[in-house]
């Protein structure tokens, strides 16, 4: 038998274990040990039976190399598979409000039921990495929605806690004018916006007023909340009408008013002219106060806090930038 030949059978012999595909590590070195040994028992002494022995040798050490590599390539294949599977079972869960996220998962998931070929699972990488990019995506948004909720129910909270103390103390009936106070308002207001509605608010500051009561008293003060009430309720058809805090009054409007209507009523209201007539140093003195307006129009996507923090600062706003009172002396 010429000498080259098994020299050319020797290197074909190693190279085929030297570039065996990689498995379990323990096969690969044992099949790597196998087909050193048959290279190494053929030599120029070896007659052509010799060489079919070794042939036959090396296909069964392959074949059995084959045998175990597809035990632990199907194990493989079949692990990640369960883990696809749990990971999307468990995100469709979480992410059944996102049915794009679902159906993209889905599709995965499909994808790598039918991996069976060494080409196939080299894209479970891929699979693998755009499952995680939903997973992240999913998980974002979650965030966010979960933040927004959690923002939504603490103002609900603060405004509860409010009501409780409002309750505790009998706020829910001003005291000076008879009219619902300001949490039956807060109340009113939110319940319109949870609902999904869009309606008016009208609130009215009267002027002066903070200056009135310092210098004539409260009692004075108090009449002309009173009188004030009376006549923004006999002009405000088709809302109701609350005490807010300080000075202010606020104009719930029905729904079914439309915002034009709702405006031009509190229009005509913002009008008013309280008069007083009170005597004090041998003389009649004639107090006025008249009203400052702000209408809202508010949708049913609004937070109610924010509505009442416009409201508060408008009032603020008056009482900050509110003259003393300008009484006209009669004799």
């Amino acid at each position: 038998m010429p000498a080259e030949i098994i020299q050319h059978l020797q290197i074909l012999i190693r190279g085929i274990a030297l570039h065996a595909i990689e498995g379990d590590p323990n096969d690969l070195r044992f099949l790597r040990e196998r087909m050193s040994g048959i290279a190494d028992s053929l030599n120029d002494e070896s007659s052509p039976d010799d060489l079919l022995v070794g042939i036959g040798k090396t296909l069964r050490v392959l074949e059995e190399y084959k045998q175990r590599s597809a035990v632990v390539f199907n194990g493989q294949v079949d692990e990640l598979r369960a883990m696809l599977s749990t990971m999307t079972s468990t995100v469709m869960f979480i992410t059944s409000s996102s049915e794009m996220s679902v159906k993209q998962l889905s599709v995965i998931e499909s994808k790598l039921q039918r991996a069976h070929t060494l080409e196939d699972t080299r894209r479970v990488k891929e699979y693998m990495a755009d499952c995680l990019t939903l997973v992240r995506s999913e998980s974002q948004r979650l965030q966010s929605d979960a933040r927004t909720k959690i923002d939504s129910l603490k103002s609900d909270v603060e405004r509860l806690s409010s009501r409780l103390k409002a309750a505790s103390s009998e706020d829910s009936q001003d005291p000076v004018t008879g009219l619902p106070g300001r949490f039956v308002a807060e109340e009113a207001i939110a319940t319109k916006i949870l609902a999904g509605k869009d309606f008016s608010i009208a609130l009215f500051a009267l002027d002066r007023l903070v200056s009135i009561n310092g210098r004539f008293g409260h009692q004075v003060g108090d009449e002309i909340l009173v009188n004030g009430a009376r006549m923004l309720a006999q002009k405000l058809t088709g809302s109701t009408l609350y005490r807010w805090s300080g000075p202010a009054f606020a104009a719930v409007f029905d729904p079914s008013v439309s915002a034009s209507v709702a405006e031009s009523r509190a229009q005509q209201a913002a009008s008013l002219r309280v008069e007083k007539n009170i005597e004090t140093d041998n003389r009649t003195v004639l107090i006025v106060a008249t009203a400052s307006c702000q209408l809202q129009r508010i949708a049913g996507k609004m937070l109610p806090d924010s509505v009442f923090k416009h409201m508060d600062a408008f009032v603020a706003a008056r009482n900050v930038s509110a003259s003393p009172p300008n009484p006209e002396f009669r004799s």
